[in-house]
């Protein structure tokens, strides 16, 4: 993308930075903000942000401060040998050894890490603002830092006023994805945390919008078994019952993407089922939420396999392409009802009978 470098370098010149975004930012921009915030926060940068607390109807999402206060142990006068941690229930235990005379309880101290004032910093990260007088009292009290200090500006909104020294700007794609290419040019995301708040913020942007191929194939480079998935069913999605919310997330620990095909799928064994040969429970609920309320997926194949001895591989088969529909019908014994196929493989095996589909689908 376009900027990336000219903003890292920003980034790496800066050790004081304030990110803001809207007084009343979505999902999105809010997601965008608290990844950028941690992570740079995680890198030795001190972080500063606004709005300062989130929301407490995005709980089942975020923390409710975009920054965690941050503390520092220090030692006085000893040379650190050996350092190492664990942790046992929620207690945090720190094992330090000295090369010389030991370590006392007198040179040990422990204290908050003090952040930076708006006043202090020495680059700007606006996330989500077309223009600076969006922020509303904040930009009127703090008028003056605005021109005398860099801003790196993140945004998707095509009249975006591009004040920023570097400005990264693509009105097709979440700010959240932005930011996470940003990222991605400091270290490789692995942090879960990181990367259920930038998949929410996706998923909120293609809420309102028709997702697009290069977005599919974003929304899987998130996706990973152990995210916060619950805390996204708990928000995005429409369930009543707990079988419902756990087959939910029992599907998005799962679901990849095709990419020579460009199909989501997923496949669930017998240690995932105990079920008998029929359509597994709650399964039109979860594939109705999947494809039209979380992701708005334009396909998606789910797949099972059943207890029963003998028994052959089933799936269910969702496309807004009638050409694809055909072509499971065609190929497999199945019903169709609207744009959901429900079919037969001629396979016991879970992943031969997936590549079977693969193939009816060239």
């Amino acid at each position: 993308m376009e900027g990336i470098y000219q903003a890292k370098k920003l980034i790496q010149g800066a050790q004081n930075i304030l990110v803001l975004a809207p007084q009343n930012s979505g999902v999105d921009n809010l997601s965008s903000a608290l990844s950028l915030s941690y992570t740079l926060n995680n890198v030795g940068k001190i972080v500063n942000s606004f709005p300062k607390t989130i929301p407490e109807s995005y709980s089942p999402i975020f923390p409710k401060r975009i920054i965690s206060k941050n503390f520092v142990i220090s030692i006085k006068g000893e040379e650190i040998s050996e350092l190492y941690y664990e942790k046992e229930n929620q207690i945090l235990k720190i094992y330090l050894s000295s090369k010389e005379s030991g370590i006392k309880k007198e040179d040990i101290e422990f204290a908050a890490l003090e952040k930076a004032s708006a006043q202090e910093s020495d680059l700007l990260v606006t996330i989500g603002i077309e223009r600076l007088e969006k922020l509303g009292n904040f930009y009127e009290k703090n008028f003056k830092l605005f021109y005398h200090t860099p801003i790196l500006n993140i945004d998707n909104h095509p009249l975006n006023n591009k004040f920023g020294n570097v400005n990264l700007i693509s009105e097709n794609l979440p700010t959240s994805t932005i930011s996470e290419k940003l990222i991605d040019s400091f270290d490789k995301i692995t942090d879960k945390k990181v990367k259920t708040w930038l998949l929410a913020g996706v998923i909120e942007f293609f809420q309102k919008k028709k997702i697009n191929q290069k977005a599919l194939e974003n929304v899987f480079t998130l996706t990973e078994s152990g995210l916060n998935y619950q805390g996204i069913i708990d928000f995005f999605a429409d369930t009543s019952k707990l079988s419902q919310s756990n087959l939910l997330s029992l599907i998005l620990n799962k679901i990849k993407l095709h990419k020579e095909r460009q199909l989501p799928f997923v496949c669930l064994t017998k240690k995932d089922f105990k079920d008998s040969g029929t359509i597994p429970k709650d399964l039109g609920f979860a594939l109705e939420q999947l494809a039209k309320k979380i992701f708005r997926l334009p396909s998606l194949l789910i797949m099972w396999e059943s207890n029963s001895p003998n028994s052959l591989v089933r799936g269910v088969f969702y496309s807004l392409e009638p050409n694809e529909n055909k072509k499971i019908l065609q190929s497999f014994d199945g019903q169709a009802k609207g744009s959901t196929i429900i079919f037969n493989t001629k396979e016991r095996d879970i992943d031969r009978a997936k590549e079977g589909v693969m193939e009816a689908m060239s």
